[in-house]
């Protein structure tokens, strides 16, 4: 498979045709079968952690990148691939930027 560009999104940006996305928020509940809730400020959504070894725990901030699946019920959920610990980030500053680079950029290409 070739490497593909993991587009920067906010959750509500999400599109049906993104294929490999990273999202960044806080982790909001635990749940079973390895899978998190991760919540920004525009909404939330499932992860499914397969493998990947998970030391965050609830209201971490986290950049989680992976592959948009979306269910025959139309619930989008994130397969993750990488986990990063963002926790020294200023989420603010981070979503004020993700505003103004949204301005200027097709949606499609950021």
């Amino acid at each position: 498979m070739e490497s593909q560009h993991a587009r920067q999104r906010t959750i509500e940006d999400i599109i049906n045709n993104d294929i490999y996305i990273q999202i960044t928020g806080y982790v909001k509940e635990l749940l079973e079968n390895n899978q998190i809730i991760l919540k920004d400020n525009t909404g939330k959504i499932k992860i499914d952690l397969g493998e990947i070894e998970f030391p965050y725990k609830k209201n971490d901030l986290i950049n989680v990148i992976g592959e948009l699946n979306i269910t025959m019920a139309g619930e989008k959920i994130i397969q993750a691939k990488i986990i990063q610990d963002m926790r020294n980030l200023n989420f603010e500053y981070y979503e004020k930027l993700y505003k103004i680079k949204k301005e200027f950029i097709k949606p499609d290409s950021y």
